[in-house]
């Protein structure tokens, strides 16, 4: 029989435990993040096992699909083995409350009050060109440029340089200074610039190919070259890049209140317009819209919401001491 006691056992990290501070609420998001891009990076070994031997390969085999349906359904499984809020023990010996939840129609007021909020608004379009890049790194850049096998051999180094990048974010953004402002500031301009430089190079990559201008011959990680070395770097750094984004627009959230109600509904939001911003950007690259202007539309969006960000800090995130005995849970 199905035993849960037996299933947290085995798997400690089941058994959550809500942070004391601040501090380590902002954290959990970076190690969300390694996890998330871990199993990204897991599912791209499958394609290349199964796609390695044959370099002209179009598409995935029956056995990829198979695997992560399998994968998926482990994942619901877990999931049964996480403990209820008043079975939680907090890393100091206190027991969690239990949450007590809202009604819909307050949750719907409070939501629709965040379109009016200035915090969020200053968020809004960072929240929107989170995803708004994925069409066109996916499609236009690992797709045009690379054969099938190739496309999951770099998908490997994608997610790695993500899981590498929320790492790297995440000690700037919680250890760098004293205090929170200047952790946030320092945050900002770090991802500003390297995200220039990043986007930069892949404005020097899409002068060598156009919708109409199609490379002759998709890049082989084992027969290109040196050729395949510059595209390579770039699709990786797009990958360090969006992890070091997200994971620094997430932490912002997560210094805007100490309340979990509040912050839940300030993700939900984040959630939202990227959701949106993503839906937009896959019609934008289903019209065809030239590889160029894609490519200035999403390094436009980064660049705008930088100095938005900016002033998010400066006006809305306090640089008081974290206190573990106000936070609400």
């Amino acid at each position: 029989m199905f035993d849960l006691r037996t299933l947290r056992r085995i798997f400690p990290l089941l058994q959550p435990s809500p942070p004391p501070s601040l501090r380590d609420s902002r954290r959990s998001f970076t190690r969300l993040r390694r996890g998330t891009s871990l199993g990204w990076r897991r599912s791209c070994d499958d394609v290349i096992s199964t796609a390695a031997s044959e370099s002209s390969a179009a598409s995935v085999n029956d056995s990829t699909y198979i695997a992560f349906m399998c994968f998926m359904f482990a994942g619901v499984l877990l999931s049964f083995g996480i403990l209820p809020a008043t079975s939680v023990i907090r890393n100091d010996g206190s027991r969690c409350s239990a949450v007590k939840y809202s009604r819909p129609s307050t949750e719907a007021a409070a939501v629709l009050r965040l379109f009016l909020d200035r915090k969020m608004l200053l968020i809004v379009p960072a929240a929107w060109a989170s995803n708004f890049f994925y069409s066109y790194q996916f499609n236009n850049v690992n797709g045009i440029l690379f054969n099938l096998r190739t496309r999951g051999f770099n998908n490997v180094f994608y997610w790695g340089a993500q899981m590498a990048g929320s790492v790297a974010i995440g000690y700037v953004m919680d250890f760098s200074f004293k205090s929170r402002r200047a952790r946030g500031f320092a945050g900002i301009s770090l991802v500003a610039v390297i995200g220039t430089i990043i986007w930069a190079g892949g404005l020097a990559n899409q002068h060598g190919y156009s919708l109409d201008n199609l490379p002759e011959k998709k890049l082989d990680f084992k027969d290109s070259g040196i050729e395949f070395a510059g595209p390579f770097v770039l699709y990786m750094s797009y990958g360090l890049l969006d992890a070091m984004y997200q994971s620094m627009v997430y932490w912002l959230i997560g210094a805007l209140a100490d309340d979990s109600q509040t912050l839940s509904r300030y993700s939900g939001f984040y959630k939202g317009v990227q959701s949106a911003g993503a839906a937009v950007a896959w019609q934008v690259d289903t019209r065809k819209v030239p590889l160029m202007s894609q490519l200035i539309v999403n390094w436009s969006l980064t660049t705008v919401s930088y100095p938005l960000l900016v002033l998010l800090v400066h006006f809305y995130v306090k640089n008081d001491n974290d206190d573990d005995s106000n936070d609400k849970v």
